[in-house]
């Protein structure tokens, strides 16, 4: 199997929220299958990225944050 890529997450994400407000990571990619798992990776290193903003303002620059469970996130274009 190969490992997606973050524009597949990225793409996936997109098609899933159909670029509307903000959802929890988990919720998109449940984890009940290892892929699923490596696209929730893969949206921590977009969060590092800041491809994905956390809804509450946490005042980090991307590449200090890290992916809270609790919080919800959306797309930035």
């Amino acid at each position: 199997m190969t490992l997606p890529t973050l524009d597949q997450t990225e793409g996936i994400w997109i098609g899933r929220t159909q670029d509307q407000g903000y959802h929890y990571i988990q919720d998109i990619f449940p984890n009940n299958i290892q892929r699923e798992r490596y696209h929730q990776d893969n949206c921590f290193a977009l969060i590092t990225r800041g491809s994905l903003q956390p809804e509450q303002p946490d005042g980090l620059t991307p590449i200090q944050r890290t992916w809270e469970r609790l919080q919800r996130y959306r797309q930035v274009l």
